[in-house]
């Protein structure tokens, strides 16, 4: 706790008599540079996607950036990991709505894809991480930890492994195709879609 606040009192001053500075939450400080990072990433692209960018929408220095984050590379992967949490949560709230537990997590996966369609921001960072994916394995294995954690309640009986594989490869398509316009994919073909909703379940409540 003591590297969260300065403990002096409210009223107390400083040997020249400025008033003390509230240190701040280093959590806090993390969070507030990955939610900068993901807006400079929406803004600027993988291009435009530098430290300085980023520390200026953080309203911090260089240096105070790099004592969270020692370099772009560790920014970048700390960025892959929020944003895979982000995505964790979406599609397990999306699973907690299905009664069927046998490949739910699958079906979320998919919905949820389907869902998001892809604004011009979420098009430009995932352009962004995509890029950072390939260029630095660390990024790749970040994400790769991510879909561990997807994939952790999938079927493990052959059919239902190949029916929730089908599910995550049809959502993944749909992303980048939805990241390049590979196939103009509009609302009617995306709700299409829903109906491939196996393993062991169709869609649920009718919501296609």
């Amino acid at each position: 706790m003591k590297d969260m606040i300065d403990i002096k009192p409210a009223n107390a001053s400083t040997a020249d008599g400025a008033p003390p500075q509230r240190r701040r939450d280093p959590a806090a400080t993390r969070a507030d540079i990955l939610d900068s990072a993901m807006a400079v990433a929406a803004e600027a692209g993988a291009l435009g996607f530098t430290l300085d960018a980023v520390a200026g929408r953080a309203g911090l220095s260089k240096g105070a950036l790099l004592h969270h984050f020692a370099s772009k590379g560790a920014l970048l992967e700390a960025l892959v990991t929020h944003m895979g949490d982000i995505f964790i949560t979406e599609v397990e709230a999306e699973a907690a709505r299905d009664p069927e537990p046998y490949g739910r997590n699958a079906r979320a996966y998919l919905r949820v894809t389907i869902n998001d369609t892809a604004t011009p921001e979420d098009i430009s960072i995932g352009r962004a991480m995509l890029a950072a994916c390939a260029i630095e394995p660390a990024m790749a294995s970040a994400w790769r930890k991510v879909t561990r954690r997807l994939t952790a309640d999938d079927p493990t009986d052959p059919a239902g492994a190949d029916d929730a594989l089908m599910l995550r490869l049809i959502a993944d398509g749909l992303w980048l195709s939805d990241l390049f316009g590979n196939y103009q994919v509009d609302a009617d073909q995306r709700r299409a879609l829903l109906g491939l909703l196996t393993p062991g379940h169709s869609v649920m409540g009718g919501d296609a």
